[in-house]
Parts: C-alpha cells; sequence; structure tokens
C-alpha cells in the first residue's frame, strides 16, 4: 500500500498543507501513522476520506457538517460516494439550465428579438427561493429535500412537476365551492403527498406553506394565474385538511 507525507497528499489534492494540519487537529482527517521521524504519514484510506472530504466542501458542506458524517458508526464509504455522486449530477443540472439560459440571451441578443425579460432569470429565481428556504426550514432540511429529488430521473422529476400543476389546475375548477368541501379536500390531499416527494410535510409546516401561497407575492400570482383566487382556496384548504387530521 502506497503511503504519502503529508506534503506529498497536500501536492496530489491540491491542498496546502497547513489544511491537512487543520484537519488532523479538529480529527476529522487522521493519518494513518508517523515515520520514524515524526512525521505524518497517510495511505491510500485517507486519500479516499480526503477525496470525500473535499468533495462535500465543493458541494459547500460545513466541515462540523462533514465530520458529523464521516464519523457516525453506519459510515459506509461506497454509499457516501453515490450520495455525493447524486449531490452532484443535481448541482451540474443546474449549472446546465444556467448555460441553456445564457445560451438564450445571446441568441436573442444576436437576433435582435428579446423575449420577456423573465426569462433572462428563470434559473436564478431558484437560487433564490432555496436561501429563503434555507432561512425559513435549515439548511440540513433543503439538502435533505434535494438528496430526494437527486434520486430522481429527469422524467420523473418532469412527471413531479407536471402534477404540482395539475393540482393547481384542479384547484382552480373548484373556486365555486367552499374549502371543506369533499372534491376540494382531494386536492388537498394531494398537495399534501406532493409535497411529501420534496422532503417530510408535517400538518404544521403544511399550514404555513399555505399560508405562504398566499403572503408570497410570486406563489400567490403562480396559482391564481390558473384562476383568480387558487391560492386563497389552496390555503384554506390545507387549513381544513390538516385539522381536520389533528383531530383523528
Amino acid at each position: 500500500m502506497s503511503t504519502y507525507s503529508i506534503s506529498q497528499l497536500a501536492a496530489l489534492a491540491g491542498v496546502s498543507v497547513r489544511t491537512l494540519h487543520h484537519y488532523d487537529a479538529i480529527g476529522l482527517l487522521q493519518p494513518a501513522g508517523r515515520s520514524s521521524g515524526g512525521y505524518r504519514l497517510y495511505n491510500e484510506q485517507q486519500v479516499l476520506q480526503l477525496q470525500q472530504i473535499l468533495m462535500f466542501r465543493e458541494l459547500e458542506y460545513p466541515l462540523a457538517q462533514i465530520q458529523q458524517i464521516m464519523q457516525t458508526p453506519d459510515y459506509d464509504l461506497t454509499h457516501c460516494l453515490r450520495q455525493q455522486q447524486q449531490l452532484l449530477a443535481g448541482r451540474i443540472a443546474h449549472l446546465q439550465r444556467l448555460q441553456s439560459m445564457l445560451d438564450f440571451t445571446i441568441q436573442q441578443q444576436e437576433s435582435s428579438s428579446m423575449t420577456t425579460s423573465s426569462q433572462l432569470f428563470n434559473q436564478f429565481s431558484q437560487a433564490t427561493l432555496r436561501e429563503e428556504a434555507v432561512q425559513r426550514w435549515g439548511e440540513s432540511e433543503i439538502r435533505q429535500s434535494e438528496q430526494q429529488l437527486a434520486q430522481l430521473s429527469t422524467e420523473q422529476q418532469q412527471l413531479l412537476a407536471q402534477e404540482g400543476e395539475q393540482i393547481a389546475r384542479g384547484l382552480a375548477q373548484c373556486l365555486h365551492l367552499p374549502a371543506d368541501a369533499a372534491e376540494v379536500q382531494l386536492w388537498a390531499v394531494r398537495q399534501h403527498q406532493w409535497l411529501q416527494h420534496y422532503g417530510p410535510c408535517p400538518l404544521q409546516r403544511l399550514v404555513m406553506l399555505g399560508d405562504l401561497y398566499v403572503s408570497d407575492a410570486r406563489f400567490q400570482a403562480y396559482y391564481d394565474r390558473f384562476g383568480a383566487g387558487t391560492a386563497v382556496l389552496l390555503r384554506d384548504a390545507l387549513h381544513w385538511y390538516a385539522a381536520s387530521q389533528s383531530a383523528h
């Protein structure tokens, strides 16, 4: 098995020796042993661990969370590699969408036929919504949701988006009904089930989301484009649904 000095490992990974000293000091990446002169020595296992750490850093994980993941009793290297592969695939897909957005803008500029300005910001709005979601629900919750979505194929994600739109269209056809009507409640159930594809959605959060659909102008505009009042009906339906479930 190959061994590396700290300077060799730093050069191999493209990090500083000081970084490896810090990882050792906090117990994140410790050497396999020491040379007769007392210098740190690393083997292939530490090389793989360092790759894990640096990949998590690329995915913007804080060191404390990386350490927690890698030091859990049931930590499995292969499983972790697959998880990182899925997260990276999601990041790549997002960057590809950004590239497509820029390609579109360049094409419109060159042809002097610019369309609606909202198209210029379609993908940036996702980043904005993510930042707001992190502030509202916490980083770990959002990462769990992203990991859950990363396990879906592109086709499955498209079907999921279509389901969300179908629910909105269905509710728009029920604007003449009260929130507790059976037909409206069927859409509320589907909305709850749909939201759970993105991560855990307890009833308390469901109510908060219902409020958000009305209080946030962006969400209200999204739902009300199917019919004025759809956002309010969805909020009221989710409130009634959550109350009825809590009573059981």
